[in-house]
């Protein structure tokens, strides 16, 4: 019996730790809040994530941003709710080590929050984002 397998874009997250509080970035095509990061590009398959995750921190939160990647990783799900893809997340706690994060045109805001001010935002739907949130918190505090 033949049966359809799912195909995931593969998206690696920052979850970018600075005096106790988390940077989150807030898309400009839906508005939701989420962890900074991108895609694994072309060509980068081979790469160790640590250093595709600081390419994309690079691009989107400016060149003079500097982190340090943990070597724990949480992982979940999201649809896109544009277009319906789904893609599967691999976010590391980072410390910042250098540089002031920017807004970039793919966001319209960023602001670092707590656990008690990110739970008051509107998170991506169709995803396990809060729950995430938490177990990386977990990670980083401990």
């Amino acid at each position: 019996m033949r049966r359809d397998v799912q195909r995931f874009e593969v998206s690696l997250k920052a979850f970018i730790v600075h005096e106790r509080r988390v940077l989150l970035v807030q898309e400009s095509d839906t508005g939701f809040w989420e962890l900074p990061g991108g895609r694994i590009d072309v060509g980068e398959e081979w790469q160790d994530h640590a250093a595709v995750l600081r390419r994309e921190i690079a691009e989107e939160l400016g060149a003079d941003v500097a982190i340090e990647p943990a070597r724990d990783a949480v992982t979940w799900v999201r649809m896109r709710p544009t277009d319906g893809v789904f893609q599967f997340l691999v976010a590391r706690p980072c410390r910042l080590l250098a540089g002031t994060p920017r807004l970039s045109d793919e966001h319209a805001g960023l602001a670092w929050h707590t656990p008690a001010s990110w739970a008051a935002l509107t998170l991506p739907p169709e995803s396990d984002y809060p729950a995430a949130l938490a177990r990386l918190w977990s990670i980083a505090v401990r």
